[in-house]
């Protein structure tokens, strides 16, 4: 086989890689920057598979085909940086291995099995949904530093609040929306349609989208904490929000006047999720950022040793609800 041929042989091996990371991409990330990168990746991977087979290579000395060349050699490249990224999104898609504490099919059973077990969080199942049900004296929304696992009155973290880039230096300005950290009111990047979060003298509410920015506002006037995400249900009504996604899927819900974290034990659709949690009769759910490297969560078990849930804790997340003893 000749030199032009093995090249050949390359560009349509680089093109299917491509294919499996727009497919990968797609399913799970949605139509976002990434997909449309690695479709440009797979186009100029096709290209250089036609250029390799109909242009001879003592043509392929010519400046402009040198610089064709490049171009392919640069993508050969950001090829597998995006399959790496496919890698990636993958393996933050699948929860680690849980032991649920036994099985529901109502509010008031949680409760009940709260009460009687003795325990910090209680997990809990049905048939699509994992329930993290947690004995908590506090809520906190902590922005920089990763909350430690070595504090014990740290019972669970999830990711919370979307965040506008991937970065590694902390700013409060890639924080979507408001949000209160220690104690002070911070602005966020500006998104319109998020409700809201408020944990205010005991009080866990979820507000709609009309009345987010303020009750965050005025939950850090009076000491409390809040964030803003987009609304899942508002009264049991579908919160407006679509996704065409696959996915694993969380929210924060109110259940019995209680904040707890609940999420699709595998990856499902967007419109199935709710149903799920209708049918678990859930009225008020705001999502927590399950992207891919903002899924990082933990939560305090029988023994006081963490339970990994799902995701890495990847550097360029900076925000978190930690639910505290």
């Amino acid at each position: 086989m000749n030199r032009n041929k093995r090249r050949a042989v390359w560009y349509l091996f680089t093109t299917m890689l491509s294919i499996f990371s727009i497919c990968t991409i797609r399913i799970f990330d949605g139509f976002n920057w990434p997909f449309y990168a690695v479709t440009a990746n797979a186009a100029i991977s096709l290209l250089g598979l036609i250029f390799h087979v109909h242009i001879d290579e003592r043509d392929q000395k010519h400046p402009v085909m040198l610089a064709v060349r490049i171009l392919l050699l640069l993508n050969s490249i950001s090829v597998f940086l995006m399959i790496g990224f496919s890698l990636f999104i993958l393996s933050s898609q699948y929860h680690n291995r849980l032991i649920p504490d036994g099985k529901v099919a109502s509010p008031s059973e949680i409760e009940q099995r709260l009460s009687e077990s003795g325990k910090d969080v209680l997990l809990l199942e049905t048939d699509d949904l994992y329930i993290y049900y947690v004995n908590y004296n506090d809520l906190s929304f902590v922005s920089g530093k990763r909350p430690s696992k070595d504090d014990q009155d740290n019972l669970m973290c999830v990711a919370a609040a979307f965040q506008g880039t991937y970065q590694l230096g902390f700013s409060h300005d890639n924080i979507v929306g408001w949000h209160v950290s220690e104690g002070h009111l911070e602005r966020g990047k500006p998104q319109d349609g998020l409700g809201a979060f408020t944990y205010v003298d005991g009080v866990a509410r979820i507000w709609d989208t009309d009345e987010a920015e303020e009750a965050v506002q005025k939950a850090a006037a009076a000491g409390g904490m809040g964030f803003q995400q987009f609304i899942v249900l508002y009264d049991g009504q579908h919160g407006g929000h679509n996704s065409d996604e696959f996915r694993c899927y969380r929210v924060l819900a109110i259940i019995n006047g209680r904040a707890c974290i609940i999420d699709s034990r595998t990856q499902m659709h967007y419109d199935d999720f709710i149903l799920a949690l209708r049918n678990l009769g859930v009225q008020d759910a705001l999502y927590c950022d399950m992207g891919s490297g903002w899924n990082y969560s933990w939560y305090r078990g029988a023994d006081g040793k963490p339970v990994d849930v799902i995701g890495i804790p990847w550097p360029f997340s900076h925000n978190w609800l930690v639910f505290r003893r």
